[in-house]
């Protein structure tokens, strides 16, 4: 037997113990190759080979999978929503979410790599899966509070996720005590009629207490309260070297703004905006040129990979890199000298763009404008750079209204802010919508983002890659089937007028319906409903464009301090503006983007995992002065089992449980969202106004619970 054909049994014998699609690279890893070797090139030849004699078929994404089996067995992450509902995340486009119910969910646990079998549903139904196999058990712990039942200890966990009690052998208890907040490893879970066992690992401090409440999100998630010495140091070394001009344009001479909520200190795009002799106007977008500190495959590289994203908890900012870099050297703070990557964009009076410039660039902001300053300026026609800024709202507005022309969602989406103490205890709480200075921004930087996607789209066609150039998109898929159908149900059924031959809506065709109901009681609840059947964005290698947004080519290039796949497409633009890349370093390009995108993906999914934990952490510590009080409030899920509320004045959310609703037998109808009393008719619907006491408050596991009172009463 040869080399050739040893090396193609190797290859075969691994597709078929994983029985699952591989990326080349998980190929190349496998076999420890590294993809600029003589090694590597042998090995995609011999799996192109058995893509051509039919043994493996090559998959969406760049995958390859033995023929026959990749319909059957798929491999994910076991992910469970805070509402039970459960699945396992595959990765795979063509299959990308797998429904788990939790009687076919067998040890799995939030977190894990499992493999999953696909079950027979009806046509048009979406895919129902059973594990089948732990692969690998997530590492992350498990917050809880330690709580006892006569000689048994258990964990009661934080997060909803975890819908049963940890149980704690006394010689695993460790030191801690009951009524402490603390940290869990499972040690194991042999069957789901038992309950998984675990040690404790660390005692954070008593349930309840305000710092012990916050510290456990930080704990839970791993999230990481310095930076390693080596990462610092390297960072350090970049910034001692002598800013230079060299072939950048220099715009420092520019009247050039950044806007940004009051509370932040990572500013990393600034606009300016010039009137044209013909007519037009050039908006420029200037972004902090990170990528000309955190160079490729350093310490403070690979760092910055590892966390992906910066994470924004209530009590603070867990930042991608370090302050140095993101509130110092990188940030455009105003009177300041900073280096930046331009995007420069000529619009015509109607917002069409006719051209573009991409260029490394340094600029010295103006002035630093918070949103409010903005909005205040703007409202009162009056006001520094006012002639600036209502240029800017009028592009804006323009984007704004032809995106939407084109296909764009018009959700309107809201964010809870909480005020802290001095001793962190929230003080209240509060929603932020967009306004005039938010929508300003978003729309130039929407720009910005689709212009450099655009421009790589262009350079591919300029040079015939076929495939098109390795980048990386933010993509978002079409809204899964079932869950949009039943959105339509719903609408349908409060009356908005939808064709009844339509089961599924276009972007446009949900746009109608957010303007139909704008002036309705009911707009609030058709933008939830409908928001909810969308998927989730996400990072990818291959564009599949963006539904939401209405746009065919898309990426995030605007915020390289906080965001790592920024920084990875500044290093793209860079190097294509060098002229076309050769076959192999396209090839090697084309690999290494595949498990950064998908890595990029999780890190965002877990920062918002946190976020919402620290969010609920808030809730439950301000929710706990008002426990007896009453509020009215807005039903914002349904389940067989109560409804979930969240009341007004504190933005509270917790759960009136059925045996707290007025006496009778209820059905969920699921089709309607709403629980119906089988004997009086009462109905209890998402989004209807109810008025509800808080009844309890638990600090421990994070959960308020309501006792309803009656009907919303008028303020």
């Amino acid at each position: 037997m040869n080399d050739r054909t040893a090396l193609r049994t190797k290859v075969l014998q691994f597709f078929v113990e994983r029985g699952e699609p591989l990326r080349m690279h998980d190929v190349a890893i496998a076999f420890g190759v590294s993809a600029e070797s003589e090694e590597y090139e042998l090995l995609r030849e011999t799996v192109l080979d058995l893509v051509e004699e039919g043994i493996l078929i090559r998959t969406r994404r760049r995958r390859f999978a033995l023929a026959g089996t990749e319909d059957v067995f798929y491999r994910g992450r076991f992910v469970v929503e805070p509402d039970g509902a459960a699945y396992v995340e595959t990765g795979n486009p063509t299959l990308p979410r797998i429904a788990v119910r939790r009687r076919h969910a067998a040890t799995a646990l939030h977190g894990d790599i499992v493999e999953v079998r696909l079950l027979p549903t009806s046509a048009g139904k979406r895919p129902r899966g059973e594990v089948v196999r732990i692969i690998e058990r997530s590492a992350a712990p498990i917050a809880g509070t330690l709580e006892a039942v006569g000689s048994f200890f258990f964990v009661v966990p934080d997060e909803e996720v975890y819908p049963f009690d940890f149980l704690v052998a006394p010689d695993r208890l460790h030191g801690a005590q009951v009524g402490d907040k603390v940290l869990a490893r499972l040690i194991q879970w042999t069957a789901p009629q038992h309950n998984p066992e675990v040690e404790i690992v660390e005692v954070i401090g008593r349930a309840g207490a305000v710092h012990s409440e916050f510290e456990s999100v930080y704990r839970e998630f791993q999230l990481p309260r310095s930076f390693p010495p080596v990462a610092v140091a390297v960072a350090q070394a970049m910034v001692k070297s002598p800013l230079t001009v060299g072939d950048r344009r220099d715009y420092r001479t520019w009247e050039v703004i950044t806007i940004d909520p009051p509370d932040a200190k990572d500013f990393d795009d600034a606009l300016s905006l010039h009137q044209l002799p013909n007519g037009n106007v050039l908006l420029g977008v200037h972004i902090a040129d990170v990528s000309a500190y955190v160079l490729p495959d350093t310490p403070l590289d690979r760092e910055a990979l590892e966390r992906g994203t910066s994470v924004y908890l209530v009590d603070g900012v867990v930042p991608m890199l370090p302050n140095l870099l993101s509130t110092d050297v990188c940030s455009l703070v105003p009177g300041k000298d900073r280096l930046t990557y331009s995007v420069l964009m000529e619009f015509s009076p109607s917002g069409e763009r006719v051209s573009y410039q991409i260029t490394e660039s340094i600029i010295c902001s103006t002035r630093r404008f918070t949103y409010e300053e903005v909005d205040a300026i703007l409202e009162q026609g009056d006001g520094e750079h006012y002639a600036l800024l209502a240029a800017l709202d009028r592009l804006a507005q323009q984007l704004r209204r032809r995106r939407f022309e084109e296909g764009g969602i018009d959700f309107s989406t809201f964010e809870l802010r909480f005020e802290l103490g001095e001793d962190l205890q929230p003080k209240r709480a509060y929603l932020k919508g967009s306004t005039r200075a938010t929508r300003l921004v978003e729309e130039c930087m929407l720009a910005a983002n689709r212009c450099v996607t655009e421009h790589v789209k262009a350079l591919s066609h300029r040079w015939r890659i076929r495939g098109g150039l390795p980048f990386l998109y933010r993509v978002h898929d079409e809204p899964d089937r079932e869950k949009l159908q039943m959105a339509v149900a719903f609408v349908r059924s409060l009356g908005v007028e939808i064709p009844h031959h339509r089961t599924t809506l276009t972007a446009r065709e949900i746009n109608r319906i957010l303007a139909q109901v704008a002036d309705r009681p009911e707009a609030a609840v058709v933008n939830m409903v409908l928001l909810r059947s969308m998927a989730k964005a996400h990072y990818s290698a291959d564009n599949i464009g963006h539904y939401g947004l209405g746009f065919t080519d898309y990426t995030h290039f605007t915020s390289p301090i906080r965001r790592y796949p920024d920084i990875v497409v500044h290093r793209l633009l860079k190097e294509y503006s060098c002229g076309k890349p050769s076959p192999e370093r396209i090839a090697h390009l084309r690999d290494l983007l595949d498990p950064v995108a998908d890595h990029c993906s999780e890190r965002e999914r877990h920062a918002v995992e946190a976020e919402r934990s620290s969010q609920k952490v808030a809730q439950v510590l301000l929710a706990r002065n008002y426990e007896g009080a009453e509020f009215n409030g807005t039903i914002t899920g349904v389940t067989e089992y109560g409804i979930f509320v969240m009341c007004d004045d504190i933005y509270a959310e917790g759960l009136c449980p059925v045996r707290w609703l007025p006496r009778d037998r209820y059905v969920f109808d699921e089709e309607r969202y709403a629980l119906v009393g089988r004997y009086t008719g009462t109905e209890f619907q998402l989004g209807s106004r109810v008025r509800v006491c808080i009844d309890q408050v638990h600090i421990g596991r994070r959960q308020i619970d309501f006792r309803y009172v009656g009907p919303a009463t008028v303020v």
